[in-house]
């Protein structure tokens, strides 16, 4: 098995957890705005067997370039003569568009995993998708979400928190936000309800709390932090409860504009990530629960 992708500190990182070889994934840009992603040293591949593939969305974010260069990249490594592609995708691009939502849309999530099938990627492992049921989503792709608030859990188990409160900013993050406490032994978990105007995207949040925070850490939680809104929302109605401390956690740091300077300004003492995304926040890896989920694919395929 060998791992294939950008040296980002996260593909090569991943080789190493997996204890396999590395293969660098060189980008080139053209003039006219095309790219042409090279394997480094592929003289040197013999029978690579198993292929991961692992590449990040990077900053700027454009996730149409990062697709086109999966795409042609898997298509190379398929004309090397390899068993099987797994792709590590840790940010699932087009997942939010799961759903027809308004007649003449696309159901682009189920048309990009049809692409990867048909590049010759046979298993997609991802993190916390954006929608349910990936795993049934395209027939012929083995997918997974594996959840990225586990590498979360954890990082909060090491900073110490005392009877924490843990809370979903909208019902959908009230499973992760239990997910959470269950991983941290104590505390309690809550969650608010949101309501997002599909046309102009502005979120509302009932001011309800079923949780006494006066006093307490306080942590805030979600699958993405985008513009900030929804975020700032739950900021504000803890703050009127007193909270000894508010910590605010995501998996995919989207940060568009001024996400982390409106978080922050709302109140946040804390803005943590991890890094499926690169940036600023991105101080939690979940690169060993890839590798560990990754090892006990392999482990029951041998």
């Amino acid at each position: 098995m060998i791992v294939i992708g950008p040296r980002d500190g996260f593909s090569d990182k991943l080789a190493e957890n997996l204890g396999c070889e590395f293969f660098e994934l060189e980008r080139k840009t053209f003039p006219d705005g095309e790219i042409r992603p090279r394997i480094l040293g592929v003289e040197n591949i013999n029978s690579p067997g198993r292929v991961i593939l692992a590449s990040r969305l990077e900053r700027p974010l454009d996730p149409n370039r990062y697709l086109v260069e999966i795409l042609l990249t898997a298509k190379n490594i398929k004309s090397l003569g390899c068993d099987s592609i797994t792709l590590v995708m840790p940010y699932m691009v087009y997942a939010r568009q799961d759903k027809v939502f308004r007649p003449g849309e696309p159901l682009s999530a189920a048309y990009i995993m049809e692409l990867m099938r048909h590049a010759g990627i046979e298993r997609l492992v991802t993190v916390s998708c954006h929608f349910s049921g990936i795993e049934t989503f395209c027939p012929g792709l083995k997918a997974t979400s594996i959840s990225g608030f586990k590498s979360i859990g954890k990082h909060l188990v090491e900073m110490g928190l005392k009877n924490p409160v843990v809370i979903g900013p909208d019902k959908k993050s009230g499973a992760w936000a239990k997910e959470i406490v269950d991983i941290l032994g104590s505390g309690e978990y809550t969650f608010l309800e949101k309501h997002r105007d599909r046309n102009s995207g502005e979120v509302q949040t009932e001011e309800t709390l079923s949780v006494d925070t006066s006093g307490r850490d306080v942590v805030i939680v979600d699958d993405i932090a985008s513009s900030g809104g929804t975020l700032v929302n739950a900021i504000n109605i803890v703050k009127k409860h007193q909270p000894k401390k508010i910590i605010i956690a995501v998996v995919h740091p989207i940060l568009s504009g001024d996400c982390v300077e409106k978080v922050r300004t709302a109140g946040a003492d804390m803005f943590l990530a991890t890094d499926t995304i690169p940036s600023e926040i991105s101080k939690i890896s979940v690169i060993e629960d890839i590798a560990r989920f990754i090892k006990t694919c392999e482990a029951k395929e041998v």
